[in-house]
């Protein structure tokens, strides 16, 4: 009797009929608040917009009104734009609308005057105006190497910077008025034009700033600037006048033509407006809920431009408190050991840049020392630097130090937006991601271009729970007075770091640098 084989399954079918073993992710997550703000008459609101709409700029418990109650601003440019600027300075006294399609995200801006919500004037003048002629702007901008064209426009801005600041009264803040020629010429470095630079860095050696137009026609000792908005800030904080740069598309108001605009009237005028408010000294919001001893602190790296070695590196500090004042400190130049993925301080020069801070708040708080310190960072802390940054705060009753950078990680959730603003990850109590950018309900959209991706804590060491540094971050996202928008993508410590250190990059040696933050804007 003929046998049957039994059939036989095969080692690939046996593998499939296995069951799966599913990965379960390690993590928790969660989503914090949305920080709130404190404007006038101690409200609070979530969007600074809004706030500012109902109840006004900030103020103390005893203040009855703002303490910032006009504006002096003065104007430099060519004269075509000096009308354009008085033209918008006027339309911004009043009520601007847009087409209201989307309600919280661009709202209405309800003017700038004292009788407003805003409770401020501004305030201008033929004494607080000086025109640069058009001749002499087109000799600069016609000049053939692109390091000559921004030295010569900044000279000539920083004349009439001069002439306002000895005004008696000076202007708050001086508005740069900027032509579509002189962005042209100075805002881009032709490819042709940096490789002759480097060339000539290359051939001579070390080379210093003022040798930098050695092939030029002008061959003086002023400074040698490479980008025409560092210049002007740099050259102009010798005078003490916060300086705002306009370009024409700033000025065009809708259905005058001209430049066309990405952003609509209401919203320049909301973002134009805020940072004019700060840079006159005042306080357009507050964060409600930070500690009003706690000092933070963003610490980073540039390279000066007058550096012979490009393993040079110099410190810097950017410190702020709960108030949202923030100041600028220059710490030591130090040789970078490039074996090491990013500069590290050695543990002096780590106590030295904290130790100047503390005394910056000491000096602003009658004395007192902060009750806490809190330090960002973008690269991992070596020992050294904890060790210093220990040091200095022997006497800080809390500390805590933080490593915030990126990864491409990503994180996604079910529908069509990506995860909300303050969607946190924690994977363990130092390692923790944060979402400062996303969908955000108030108003009603995600505010962004591309898809967020999230800050991650690498490192901390110190006193706090992980949960209260994170909503730190978050608050700290919002103290961005250079604009009126819901809040940057990363927190104020390190957020403009880098603008920061390339104006003080182009401070030449033995120039004034000026510690309040409004003056790098």
């Amino acid at each position: 009797m003929p046998t049957t084989k039994k059939p036989t399954l095969s080692k690939a079918l046996i593998e499939r009929a296995r069951p799966v073993r599913q990965r379960v992710p390690n993590f928790q997550s969660g989503v914090l608040s949305e920080p709130l703000l404190l404007f006038g008459g101690q409200h609070t609101h979530v969007d600074p917009k809004t706030g500012l709409a109902l109840y006004g700029p900030y103020t103390a418990k005893d203040q009855r009104a703002p303490h910032v109650r006009s504006i002096a601003v003065g104007i430099i440019g060519p004269p075509a734009m000096i009308s354009d600027a008085e033209l918008w300075l006027q339309a911004c006294r009043g009520v601007i609308t847009n087409d209201g399609s989307h309600p919280f995200l661009y709202p209405h801006f309800p003017g700038f005057n004292a009788e407003g919500p805003i409770q401020c004037d501004l305030v201008g003048g033929d004494a607080w105006r000086e025109a640069i002629r058009e001749s002499a702007l087109k000799a600069a901008v016609a000049m053939p190497l692109f390091i000559d064209r921004v030295k010569a426009v900044v000279a000539l801005y920083i004349e009439k910077i001069a002439v306002l600041a000895q005004r008696e009264p000076k202007p708050h803040v001086i508005l740069c008025c900027l032509p579509q020629s002189v962005i042209d010429a100075c805002t881009h470095e032709k490819a042709a034009e940096r490789k002759l630079r480097r060339f000539q860095t290359k051939s001579f050696g070390k080379i210093s700033r003022s040798q930098l137009s050695l092939f030029s026609e002008d061959q003086d000792e002023s400074p040698a600037h490479q980008n025409l908005r560092r210049g002007l800030k740099a050259e102009a904080m010798r005078y003490g006048v916060p300086t705002q740069l306009v370009w024409p598309r700033t000025l065009s108001l809708a259905g005058q033509g001209g430049n066309a605009c990405t952003q609509d009237d209401a919203t320049r005028a909301w973002n134009f407006t805020t940072a004019l408010y700060h840079k006159a000294g005042g306080a357009p919001w507050r964060l409600a809920d930070l500690d009003p001893d706690t000092c933070f602190v963003g610490i980073s790296f540039y390279r000066e431009l007058a550096g012979d070695s490009p393993q040079m590196r110099t410190s810097m500090a950017q410190a702020f408190t709960a108030a949202g004042d923030g100041y600028v400190l220059r710490g030591e130049t130090f040789e970078w050991d490039e074996g090491s993925r990013s500069p590290r301080l050695s543990k002096k020069l780590a106590a030295s840049l904290l130790t100047d801070v503390i005394d910056l708040y000491k000096n602003q708080n009658r004395g007192s020392l902060p009750g806490r310190i809190v330090v960002h960072k973008s690269s991992a802390f070596s020992e050294d630097e904890l060790a210093g940054l220990e040091q200095a705060c022997s006497l800080v009753p809390r500390k805590d130090f933080l490593a915030v950078g990126g990864r491409s990680l990503q994180f996604y959730r079910r529908g069509n937006y990506p995860a909300l603003r303050g969607t946190y990850v924690k994977f363990s109590d130092t390692d923790l991601a944060l979402y400062c950018s996303g969908y955000v309900p108030f108003l009603r959209t995600y505010p962004g271009a591309r898809v967020p991706r999230p800050l991650e804590v690498l490192e901390h060491h110190g006193d706090s729970p992980w949960l209260d540094v994170l909503r730190e971050i978050l608050a700290l996202t919002k103290m961005n007075w250079n604009s009126a928008d819901f809040a940057g993508r990363q927190p104020i410590t390190l957020g403009f770091a880098r603008r920061v250190g390339q104006v003080l990059a182009e401070i030449p040696a033995g120039g004034k640098i000026l510690p309040e933050y409004r003056f790098y804007m």
